[in-house]
Order: C-alpha cells, then sequence, then structure tokens
C-alpha cells in the first residue's frame, strides 16, 4: 500500500540552521529556535495522518517540495531535514542507505498558497 504524508509550510534546511551557544565556556552547536519550531510542528502533522512510531517507509522514499516564493533554496539539504524528522517519528528504522538506498527529490514549483513537502514511499 502506498503512503503519502504531507508537511505543510516551508521546509527549513537543518544544515544551515544551526546556531552556537556556549556551555560553561565551551561551544556548543545547536539546532536554530527557529528549526526546532518547525520540527514541533511537522511532528505535530505527521502524528494527524499516522500514529507515532508506525513505520511507513523501507526502501524508496520519493519528496516533492513545494516553496512559497522564489527564493533558490537546496532540495537536498531540505531533504535532510525531512528524513531526520521521519526517523525522530518514528516512520523510518534510519535514513541510511541500507534502509532506504533511493530517494527521489523534485521541486514542484511555487504555491504562495499552499507551500508544502510531500512525502512519497513509491514513485510520484
Amino acid at each position: 500500500m502506498a503512503h503519502v504524508l504531507t508537511i505543510i509550510g516551508r521546509v527549513p534546511s537543518k544544515k544551515n540552521s544551526k546556531q552556537i551557544v556556549y556551555v560553561k565556556g565551551r561551544p556548543l552547536i545547536i539546532s536554530s529556535a527557529d528549526f526546532k519550531k518547525w520540527q514541533r510542528q511537522a511532528t505535530e502533522q505527521l502524528a494527524s495522518q499516522v500514529q507515532p512510531g508506525v513505520k511507513l517507509f523501507n526502501g524508496m522514499v520519493a519528496m516533492k517540495l513545494f516553496a512559497p516564493d522564489r527564493r533558490a533554496s537546496d532540495l537536498t539539504n531540505k531533504a535532510e531535514s525531512v528524513m531526520d524528522l521521519l526517523v525522530d517519528c518514528g516512520h523510518l528504522e534510519d535514513d541510511n542507505w541500507f534502509v532506504v538506498p533511493e530517494v527521489r527529490l523534485s521541486f514542484g514549483g511555487v504555491d504562495k498558497e499552499n507551500p508544502r513537502v510531500e512525502i512519497h514511499d513509491s514513485e510520484i
């Protein structure tokens, strides 16, 4: 059975959403507050579509990203954010190539009214 999950909103790049904080005088790199907010909201959206911890993806994962504007972005960085989220929510065992040997990414265009990522476990 094919599964499709949708996360509404602009997907941030986890790689480019870091900040440095100092703990006891030592620098520590953590995700930004904006990224953590997206992660919480995206987790809630996924929970409304499928029970947390239910493994949906094993094999190929396809993502189609729709942007809210024409600002250029890196598909692979955004895909990394989504893949890590799927692992964190328990929908994917891991995002290594033994579990997910194929990832397909596509840009669906600009959708100002409904920016989103559609995540499929089969071809789009």
